[in-house]
């Protein structure tokens, strides 16, 4: 019997045979083509991105997904439409005279090498999902393709080196109740849809691969984050009995749909949605939340021919504040950096465009796309209730500048007679420490702040969230982390600022708790993780303030042994 320990992706538990499932080897020979061919390339290069077009386009269809499937999907979509990347590996098949393969591998390659070291919030995953068509294209183009998942059987529990979106998505179309690989993050775009899929699934396994061999019994206990293999009669005995009385986690929040969202002892949490361009609008509806507290507009420019209109933008938030309305909606400027607009924006190449010009950095100084959107955005405010959100401050003076543009685009619009909402509210993403160190200025001055966990975790630890091998230096609870959230809250309440959690952190179950308890009483998580934390929420009571009151947060041990043993019987129903 061996245990591995890993981190849950999606909760559940599962008694079952491994199945290994071999990564494709693209040992390509690089072999030259005959200029008669070059045609002949080019089509079958079309083909494949043409059926492999049709294939996501039904996948986005049947699979009926959450916002953050249709989103990746949807990503993966306008990477393989991108008629600059196209033309890339055309030119490579015309000018190199290689198969279309060979072209296919040479250019993904190098866009997969620019973002190799970078990382950020919103385009964390950027390499992988160019690595993930790559693969997908290479499958369609000669032939071999994901047989193996046409006759899955019910008991096989998929054991990879590491989880792509492709492969979550097509265990969801075949129906593969579970999987566990070796290498990961709880942030990946894998991950993500793993969780919109109701997946169950660990990652982060050390040597899972080696260890684990073809159709052994396996037990994937993904309440705790262990792979057990080969389980002795006894541990396999508990399993069983665990597993008949174990209930899916989106079982006993299915009635919490129409209940209040408070706490046991009366208080009152906002509970919002965070969205994107490509989401259903209707679902902080359906679920009966406060509102929208993160809405992403990264999509309107991803993957375009032209720079997205103001009309075309002001039609989008528009049609977002009244579908909302009476909620607010907290739109985020766009998250982009130089290397991403390449093709529509003219940008010097940058070492880590992650730690460069990108976020607001990139709006001040295209002044001119920014002002488009905050135009669009004040039009769009008169008809709900709009806030604007910048990402990537880093003090002060960022918000500052930012500030001083909306007050130009007042201007303008005010001389163009164009209706607009004079008193815009106007906010600050927290992910920076520095903007955690500067909370005081920036709350004194702002409407209204919101952590973004992920970068905030990553950038105070300098540990690459998507970097499995840092996963044990990528420590959400960090002593650091907590510290400079309770800055930010702090002084949001000292000016009566609302301070909100929009990352990562608010929709995984054994952080819920810890937030409410600390204090924060806003959350904006995705559509997917919302009836759970609200459970969660209205689990909460006044023992769990006194226990986090008690306890050391400066210590990392303390701050384990309370959201792992303590605040259990809080998250774990």
């Amino acid at each position: 019997m061996h245990l591995i320990k890993g981190l849950v992706i999606y909760p559940g538990l599962m008694i079952g045979r491994a199945r290994k499932l071999e990564p494709v080897s693209w040992d390509l020979p690089a072999t030259h083509i005959s200029p008669s061919s070059i045609t002949a390339e080019i089509k079958s290069l079309e083909d494949a991105i043409h059926s492999l077009a049709k294939t996501i386009e039904l996948q986005f269809k049947e699979l009926k997904g959450s916002e953050e499937e249709k989103a990746i999907l949807s990503s993966h979509l306008l990477i393989l439409k991108d008629p600059e990347l196209i033309s890339q590996v055309k030119d490579s098949i015309s000018k190199n005279l290689v198969p279309a393969a060979v072209a296919i591998q040479q250019v993904f390659s190098q866009v997969q090498e620019h973002f190799k070291n970078l990382s950020n919030d919103f385009l964390a995953q950027r390499e992988a999902d160019y690595r993930d068509v790559e693969q997908r294209l290479l499958l369609e183009l000669t032939g071999k393709q994901q047989e193996v998942l046409h006759n899955w059987a019910a008991d096989q529990i998929a054991i990879l080196k590491e989880a792509t979106p492709s492969w979550v998505s097509a265990f969801a179309y075949y129906k593969v109740p579970a999987y566990c690989s070796e290498q990961g993050s709880l942030t990946s775009h894998a991950s993500i849809l793993s969780r919109a899929l109701k997946i169950i699934s660990i990652t982060d396994l050390a040597e899972l691969w080696e260890k684990v061999s073809e159709n052994e019994k396996i037990i994937l206990d993904a309440l705790n984050g262990k792979v057990i293999i080969d389980p002795d009669i006894s541990t396999l005995q508990y399993y069983e009995k665990l597993n008949a009385n174990y209930h899916k986690p989106e079982e006993p929040v299915i009635m919490e749909k129409d209940s209040p969202i408070k706490t046991k002892d009366g208080r009152r949490i906002k509970l919002r949605c965070n969205l994107d361009p490509l989401s259903d609008l209707n679902e902080p509806t359906k679920l009966n939340a406060d509102g929208v507290g993160l809405y992403r507009t990264e999509f309107l420019y991803l993957g375009k021919d032209e720079l997205p209109s103001e009309d075309y933008q002001f039609s989008i938030y528009k049609q977002v504040a009244e579908l909302i309305a009476p909620h607010s909606v907290i739109i985020r400027t766009f998250d982009l950096g130089g290397d991403k607009l390449s093709h529509l924006i003219p940008s010097a190449p940058e070492d880590n465009p992650y730690l460069g010009n990108r976020g607001i950095r990139f709006s001040l100084s295209h002044k001119d796309v920014f002002k488009t959107q905050i135009r669009a955005v004040l039009r769009a405010a008169i008809y709900g209730k709009v806030k604007l959100m910048f990402p990537m401050v880093k003090d002060y003076q960022d918000y500052l500048q930012a500030k001083e543009i909306v007050e130009e685009c007042k201007t303008e619009l005010q001389k163009e007679n164009i209706p607009f909402a004079q008193n815009l509210p106007l906010g600050v993403m927290i992910e920076i420490p520095s903007a955690a160190l500067c909370a005081e200025e920036l709350a004194e001055n702002c409407d209204f702040m919101s952590i973004g966990t992920n970068d905030l975790v990553q950038y105070t630890l300098a540990a690459d969230r998507n970097n499995s091998a840092l996963s044990d230096y990528y420590i959400t609870h960090h002593p650091a982390v907590l510290k400079l959230m309770m800055l930010t809250l702090q002084a949001g309440n000292k000016y009566e600022k609302p301070v909100s959690i929009c990352g990562e952190m608010a929709s995984q179950p054994q952080y819920v708790p810890l937030l409410i308890g600390m204090g924060f009483k806003e959350l904006s998580v995705g559509t997917s993780a919302f009836l759970r934390c609200k459970k969660i929420i209205r689990h909460c009571d006044k023992e769990l303030f006194n226990l986090i009151e008690n306890t050391d947060l400066e210590h990392l041990d303390s701050i384990e042994n309370l959201i792992f043993e303590q605040l259990k019987p809080y998250y774990k129903f």
